[in-house]
């Protein structure tokens, strides 16, 4: 029988049974470490694939995760880094479409900022608004002034400093979201609300990646359309996931989603302007 090389354990199989390592040569060869990125990077063992069809069935993952059947899932704070990062990716490479004000440009969440497009990409804004920015920093609130000014200076910069911020800030929104859940669903703890949290919000991310894709194809049409049925299935996501993971009747459910997205609504115009005046100060 033979040890293992990590904590010297006997080894009874391809794993060790008191570390979790598996059973590796000493001097790997370039095939078992190709071997061993490849299944890092695609999830060959099978987890990433049955992690998103279990996130595709409405409250199934989290209610696996609580239940104790996880082996066979990504951890959930990996799953929502992995999901997020690809919408804030897809989210800024995105172009606007449509008809816009002068210089608009989205971001996440539907945050507008006034700008204007160069023609080589670049954001700019017109001396006209400039002007009427710079007469407005003496009356306006202190804690604007400083995104205002910044916001004058590099409207490139702001506008990157933004996608930098937002996802550090909608990460840290994750523990208010799961003690509005806990609060609502008084029979289950904070723990499960938060692993709720992780999955709704990567399912969330998930789908309004699609809505940003559909801007690549330069239709306001198609665009809008992607956007309005990603809407409708994150809403009815929702609604299921709720029953499948706390229980309650279809109104019972009803009465508390809306509950829960007024008081997560409320918080969110705070973190909101954290974001912005964040973005302007770094």
């Amino acid at each position: 029988m033979s040890q293992c090389l990590n904590c010297g354990a006997d080894l009874g199989g391809a794993f060790c049974a008191a570390c979790g390592q598996r059973s590796v040569p000493a001097n790997p060869t370039v095939s078992e470490l190709v071997g061993d990125a490849w299944q890092e990077m695609s999830g060959y063992d099978g987890r990433i694939a049955a992690t998103f069809r279990g996130l595709m069935h409405p409250g199934q993952l989290t209610r696996d995760y609580l239940q104790g059947r996880r082996a066979r899932y990504l951890p959930p704070v990996r799953l929502y880094l992995a999901v997020s990062v690809i919408y804030f990716i897809v989210a800024a490479a995105a172009p606007p479409v449509g008809a816009r004000t002068p210089g608009e440009v989205t971001g996440p969440g539907g945050l507008r900022i006034s700008v204007s497009q160069t023609s080589n990409g670049g954001m700019m804004i017109t001396e006209e608004d400039r002007a009427e920015i710079l007469k407005e920093l003496d009356s306006a609130w202190w804690f604007l002034r400083p995104m205002l000014k910044s916001f004058v200076e590099d409207p490139d910069a702001f506008r990157a400093r933004l996608f930098t911020i937002m996802p550090r800030v909608f990460f840290g929104m994750l523990p208010v979201f799961a003690a509005i859940v806990a609060f609502l669903y008084r029979d289950r703890r904070f723990p499960a609300g938060l692993v709720y949290a992780l999955h709704i919000h990567a399912f969330a991310f998930l789908i309004f990646t699609f809505a940003e894709i559909a801007k690549f194809s330069g239709s306001q049409i198609v665009a809008a359309v992607i956007g309005v049925i990603a809407v409708v299935v994150f809403a009815v996501y929702t609604h299921l996931s709720l029953q499948v993971v706390f229980g309650g009747s279809g109104l019972q459910t009803l009465a508390k989603e809306t509950a829960i997205g007024f008081a997560y609504a409320l918080v969110s115009v705070p973190a909101f302007m954290i974001i912005l005046i964040w973005a302007s100060m770094v």
